[in-house]
């Protein structure tokens, strides 16, 4: 059986939904990324696992869906659904069955990329491995080191569940899945790493490694010149710092370390706000947090924020970006703080000091210190204008961060890369 021309199969975890008369519904990002696969290819196979409603929301998750016709490339996409099953029990089962279905897609279609991402009820990687049999090229795409992250997802629990999590993740399923990032990301025919942190983890695995970038804002989306000019003019006039964060409270996030950041300025006597922005199992312990260190009515915890154009306004209106994540990965909130002239201002890591260019080592602390963090911050608000300068400064690198640029590039490398080894 011969491939369909410029066609390309994404094996991804984001899974599908079905509402009760049946709709399939895609998560509204993920619409975004499938519409801009379509803009560089002439059909697009999509299979992902499909959730049903009641451990959607048991999840507590806030992503929003929207029906799958209303993709603008509907009529040149085809969605696979693929069981959703992240218990080995369940994996075991459906593993047969899914990998013949995977079989024939791959079979079908000229290029392949895969979302790797964990271990057990990765269909990707099991993609990746039906692809080796078949001695077809492939790529691989990843946003984080998925085995850093699991070990360390041990830290949103308590008590006996904190051990337990601790044990099992940390100790075991960490280990294996580095394994298998390892032999997949080892095999294939080139790797796209999104941002310096996945990208100085694995490019030594891979024989075509890539830097790429993973955003989802348009151009009508970056902060236009007058509104830069505004709050440049704002921050000139001496008015009171504002900070922002935009992500799930969670550990990997450092929730409490950026509290700990926010009580050591109030103690510095900085002038600020500063609100975090986003829903997670660590919201209410943060808020507790806040009683504690009395920072309540300066710091904010809002929770999920579901309009993308008021949280972009949100981050707009702010002055830094601050944040203290924990693990290698590459978070898109820190181009999105980018496009909106909100310099970014946190932990050290290769992602953010590439992002950042030049001026990362005035805005960017060693990874857990936040006395370092706190003192920085309180220096830039008493320099405002080293603060203006890098809030043009950041505005300005990231002109090339939309989401059209960022798909084509990842396409053209999948085009050049992969005809090669076919």
């Amino acid at each position: 059986m011969t491939t369909e021309e410029n066609s390309i199969l994404l094996v991804l975890p984001v899974p599908f939904r079905k509402n009760s008369d049946g709709t399939l519904l895609i998560e509204k990002q993920a619409c975004n990324g499938i519409d801009r696969w379509a803009d560089n290819f002439n059909k697009v196979v999509v299979a992902c696992p499909i959730i049903d409603e009641k451990t959607f929301l048991s999840g507590n998750t806030t992503a929003e869906y929207i029906p799958a016709t209303k993709l603008e490339s509907f009529d040149r996409v085809k969605l696979v659904t693929l069981p959703h099953a992240y218990r080995i029990a369940s994996y075991i089962r459906n593993y047969s069955r899914t990998r013949k279905l995977l079989s024939g897609l791959i079979v079908k279609n000229k290029y392949l990329s895969f979302a790797i991402g964990g271990l057990i009820g990765d269909w990707a990687s099991l993609a990746a491995v039906e692809a080796i049999k078949q001695k077809r090229a492939y790529s691989v795409w990843t946003d984080r080191v998925e085995h850093q992250v699991v070990k360390n997802s041990y830290q949103d629990r308590h008590g006996l569940r904190r051990i337990y999590r601790f044990l099992k993740d940390r100790l075991l399923q960490s280990w294996l899945m580095a394994m298998a990032e390892r032999y997949i990301i080892s095999r294939a025919d080139l790797g796209m790493f999104h941002g310096m942190d996945c990208f100085e983890t694995y490019h030594n695995l891979c024989r075509e490694p890539h830097l790429v970038h993973n955003i989802h804002l348009k151009e009508t989306d970056r902060i236009s010149s007058e509104e830069l000019n505004k709050k440049i003019q704002r921050i000139m006039e001496g008015q009171a710092l504002r900070i922002v964060y935009a992500g799930r409270v969670a550990g990997m996030k450092g929730p409490f370390d950026w509290i700990e950041t926010m009580s050591q300025l109030q103690s510095m006597g900085v002038d600020f706000s500063a609100v975090w922005l986003g829903d997670g199992p660590l919201l209410e312990e943060a808020r507790k947090q806040l009683k504690l260190k009395n920072l309540n009515g300066k710091v904010k915890f809002l929770g999920h924020q579901g309009q993308k154009d008021k949280l972009l306004k949100s981050i707009r209106e702010s002055d830094i970006f601050v944040f203290c994540h924990k693990t290698p990965e590459s978070p898109r909130c820190l181009i999105e703080a980018m496009l909106s002239g909100t310099p970014i201002m946190g932990y050290k890591s290769p992602y953010p000091e590439d992002l950042l260019k030049n001026i990362s080592r005035n805005l960017l602390t060693d990874k857990n210190d936040i006395a370092a963090l706190a003192k920085n911050i309180c220096r830039i608000n008493d320099n405002r204008e080293e603060l203006a300068n890098a809030m043009a400064y950041c505005h300005q690198i990231s002109e090339h961060y939309t989401d059209k640029a960022v798909f084509s590039h990842r396409s053209q490398l999948i085009k050049k890369y992969l005809e090669t080894s076919t």
